[in-house]
């Protein structure tokens, strides 16, 4: 799938970390840091982003794995923090739980001896939850200063990590007034640490030659899903502010962006999201390969 959508001129991809499929727990999955290295070697232009949740790998290791995807690629790796919200994971490895607030306290020693270990040539970090003593990991990344960051974020506690560390910051689907205010209050929250973000989207795309088309399609698809996500920290605002299972598809929100329509309308909207700064769209597609080609063939066209 990763060729194909290099081939049709998709830009970038999002491996997410799971060790156990959240939607369906006995189905297999895939580990997305040596499936990143793999993809790494036989794709050309495509940027590769792993998802990382502190606690089931060491930040250390994960600064050194990074350096070296980077390098396989020769510079285009990047990673995704994610904080974790789905608790069987931690519990069937062994890895601490830890409340809500707390995780977010845990990602940010996290993300920084990652960030200083790519930025030091030797680094010492004692913090509550890691530490690591003169750390020297060569070689650096190929991208300088270092590999992009993404992060997204609901709550309070995540917006600000976000607005300190993130190159990226991820939003959950939403329509495109809501998506503006995001932009906004994350700019502002940005611009106290003197830095600047960058901004991406998750979307679920249902394209048809008519809107009627697209429109019984989603209700195709709906009756389908899953009716909840078993285990999911219930603290978790991205739960409480688009409930699974309530007119939504796909995940993080996507089909609230309103990419459903006419290759036309599509576009459209696209194109609303990219005035108020939004610059990157994780698209999400059922069936996968299919319904890539769709949109390659009849929306990029539109958009580029």
């Amino acid at each position: 799938m990763t060729l194909r959508a290099e081939q049709l001129g998709f830009q970038t991809l999002l491996l997410a970390e799971h060790f156990v499929n959240p939607i369906s727990p006995e189905l297999g999955q895939l580990d997305a840091w040596t499936t990143a290295s793999a993809l790494a070697a036989v794709t050309e232009k495509i940027e590769i982003i792993a998802a990382v949740k502190p606690g089931f790998r060491a930040p250390g290791i994960i600064a050194k794995m990074a350096s070296n995807i980077d390098d396989i690629s020769n510079g285009r790796f990047a990673i995704n923090l994610v904080s974790a919200w789905w608790l069987p994971e931690f519990e069937m490895l062994g890895v601490e739980t830890l409340p809500h607030d707390e995780r977010y306290a845990r990602s940010e020693e996290y993300l920084t001896i990652i960030r200083e270990s790519w930025l030091q040539d030797e680094f010492s970090f004692d913090g509550e939850y890691f530490s690591v003593k003169d750390a020297k990991l060569w070689p650096k990344p190929v991208q300088q200063p270092h590999p992009p960051i993404y992060i997204g974020g609901e709550s309070e506690q995540g917006r600000n990590f976000g607005a300190r560390m993130a190159d990226i910051f991820l939003i959950n689907g939403r329509p495109v007034a809501d998506t503006k205010d995001v932009i906004d209050d994350m700019r502002a929250r940005a611009a106290h640490y003197e830095r600047e973000l960058r901004f991406g989207i998750s979307a679920f795309v249902i394209c048809r030659d008519s809107e009627a088309e697209a429109l019984a399609e989603f209700e195709r698809l709906y009756a389908l899903r899953k009716n909840e996500i078993i285990g999911a920290d219930k603290d978790v605002v991205m739960f409480k502010k688009v409930p699974y299972g309530q007119g939504d598809l796909g995940s993080n929100g996507g089909i609230h962006a309103g990419l459903v329509g006419t290759a036309d309308q599509i576009a459209a909207r696209m194109h609303e999201f990219e005035a108020v700064g939004v610059e990157t769209f994780l698209l999400q597609f059922h069936p996968m390969v299919e319904e890539m080609e769709r949109f390659a063939d009849q929306v990029m066209p539109l958009i580029k």
